[in-house]
């Protein structure tokens, strides 16, 4: 878990508001919500630019998704902030992020303003 492990203290720690557990799958990181939903995290830097994708899933509870990433998908390159672009609510649907990114890729400052984001937008839970 050495590559995932700082992310997924942030997770667990910072976010216990929200986060269940993380969960290293080798070549990603999945954070489980209090709301049944996950996220999955995964950045690599064996090219040479960092390439990352943050991507809450909530296609089983209302048909869902909110995606960060920078794969310079051609599709979104009139998206203003290419290629990092932000898949909002579904894969068609897409903007710039909903938070401010530096020019340089500070991931670990991403991965914390995306769980804001989630904060900001997570629904009320029924207990």
């Amino acid at each position: 878990m050495e590559k995932f492990a700082k992310f997924a203290r942030i997770a667990e720690i910072e976010f216990s508001d929200l986060v269940l557990s993380t969960q290293d799958l080798n070549h990603k990181l999945r954070i489980y919500l209090k709301d049944k939903s996950f996220i999955d995290f995964f950045f690599t830097t064996a090219a040479k630019v960092i390439r990352f994708s943050l991507h809450w899933e909530r296609q089983h509870l209302d048909k869902t998704i909110y995606r960060l990433d920078n794969i310079p998908d051609q599709k979104w390159k009139k998206v203003s902030s290419f290629p990092i672009h932000f898949h909002d609510k579904s894969y068609e649907k897409v903007t710039s992020a909903p938070f401010k990114i530096g020019k340089k890729l500070d991931l670990e400052t991403i991965f914390r303003d995306f769980l804001k984001f989630i904060r900001k937008n997570f629904p009320p839970l029924h207990l």
